[in-house]
């Protein structure tokens, strides 16, 4: 099968930072986790340990490559059980196939629980050699000043535009994410932001289509929107900040 891959993304609480600390993958056969060590970009493990991030009590090892036959029990815990009498209306919710597995799983309910500074996001996707794509939460939306109607400016399929937040005192590289009528939705994910912002600056295309919306739940699920872009105008090694970020899926 297919190689699947997540992120493991760290929020720090005081400046509500992100930071992709770790990768998990699985082949159809094994579980492996890894600590974004070997990678110099900004928001890693390091630059997160900077900001206070203690290793995982799971994986104390910062320089090892965990395997695993089964998903391991810290990321397991934070997924329903098919032992549920609810999972498959869980899974209907989601909008998953019965068989799912436990990687679909963690990529639909991002791992989150409760106020744990833990998610997984998706990774972007290099699809036949030149074209990035991913699908991703808007964040930042709760603090966008958005009215109680919001919703109504936008709807599935709707195109977004991406823009840098030059004014932003929080992250520098903040990307705002505006309707075509320039309201402002929230931003790209601050792991992507670094990288996104460098084909903005380097004025490659990119499609943003919103793809999910559920205004009726927290708002960190209220927008997801699917991102497209191809990278034929750039020399792949030109942009540093995608490595880590991107998984081939050739």
């Amino acid at each position: 099968m297919e190689k699947k891959s997540l992120l493991l993304i760290w929020q720090d609480k005081k400046s509500r930072l992100y930071f992709h600390v770790g990768t998990l993958t699985y082949d159809g056969n094994l579980y492996q986790f890894e600590y974004t060590h070997q990678i110099k970009a900004s928001r890693r493990v390091h630059d997160a340990m900077e900001h206070g991030y203690t290793l995982h009590p799971a994986f104390p090892d910062l320089m090892k490559r965990y395997k695993s036959e089964k998903l391991f029990l810290a990321f397991a815990r934070r997924i329903p059980s098919p032992n549920r009498i609810d999972y498959e209306d869980i899974l209907k919710a989601l909008a998953l196939p019965i068989d799912a597995d436990q990687m679909e799983l963690l990529r639909a309910t991002r791992g989150m629980i409760g106020q744990n500074p833990y998610i997984f996001a998706e990774p972007l996707r290099l699809v036949d050699g030149n074209i990035l794509k991913s699908s991703f939460y808007i964040n930042g939306m709760r603090y966008s000043n958005l009215s109680d109607y919001w919703y109504k400016s936008i709807k599935i399929g709707d195109e977004l535009i991406l823009e840098r937040d030059t004014t932003n005192s929080v992250d520098s590289n903040a990307v705002k994410i505006l309707t075509s009528n320039r309201v402002h939705l929230g931003y790209v994910p601050g792991v992507f932001a670094k990288a996104i912002g460098a084909l903005l600056d380097r004025d490659v295309a990119m499609n943003v289509v919103v793809e999910d919306m559920k205004p009726n739940f927290s708002p960190q699920w209220w927008v997801r929107v699917s991102f497209r872009s191809a990278l034929d105008q750039i020399v792949p090694n030109d942009i540093v900040e995608l490595d880590g970020l991107v998984e081939s899926a050739a």
